[in-house]
């Protein structure tokens, strides 16, 4: 009989087996050709090819209409560290393209609690931009639309809380285009 194991594991078996928790003569057997594969959090740079990847699968294998991962947001999803790795990534994308109707999955559909769990979630959108004007502009359509959504989208009781009056907070949204998503008026 001619038989090959593959095995993966998450554990350092070296370490494991010098500490008496995995059997040397086992770890022999193994470990013919180790291959390491680094987690998603040390190679960042493929997100955005497999993002694409499994939104193209979704969409054929579940029949829903072709979405796209609009630019901004692979940023987002690259400053997540993904402890699930590759698998943890790809339900979250699963997520998205089956419950989010519109053709193009944006910022403003990636759930609160994802954005909140993002490290350096605050102000890195406005550091990404050329010009400090431009940088203020994110800055502040972030903040806004961040303070909207922690009011439940109230516009007089948003802007008491940032001490904006509510007709220049009106002006500043209608100049930055934040509008409330549908679905959560």
């Amino acid at each position: 009989m001619d038989v090959r194991i593959i095995a993966a594991t998450n554990k350092d078996l070296k370490q494991e087996m010098d500490e008496g928790w995995f059997r040397e003569d086992l770890y022999y057997r193994l470990n013919v050709i180790p291959v390491h594969v680094p987690p998603l959090r040390e190679r960042t740079e493929d997100i955005p090819l497999l993002v694409e990847d499994f939104v193209e699968e979704l969409a054929g294998d579940s029949g829903v209409a072709r979405k796209s991962v609009a630019q901004e947001v692979i940023p987002v999803l690259q400053r997540q560290p993904w402890p699930g790795n590759v698998r943890e990534l790809k339900n979250f994308i699963e997520r998205l393209v089956i419950l989010v109707p519109d053709a193009v999955i944006d910022l403003c559909h990636l759930p609160e609690s994802f954005l909140q769990s993002t490290p350096q979630a605050t102000g890195s959108r406005a550091m990404e931009q050329t010009t400090f004007k431009e940088a203020k502009a994110q800055f502040e359509k972030d903040y806004l639309r961040k303070k909207l959504e922690e009011n439940n989208w109230n516009i007089s009781q948003t802007a008491g809380v940032i001490g904006l009056e509510r007709s220049h907070l009106h002006r500043k949204l209608k100049a930055y285009g934040v509008e409330q998503p549908k679905g959560e008026e």
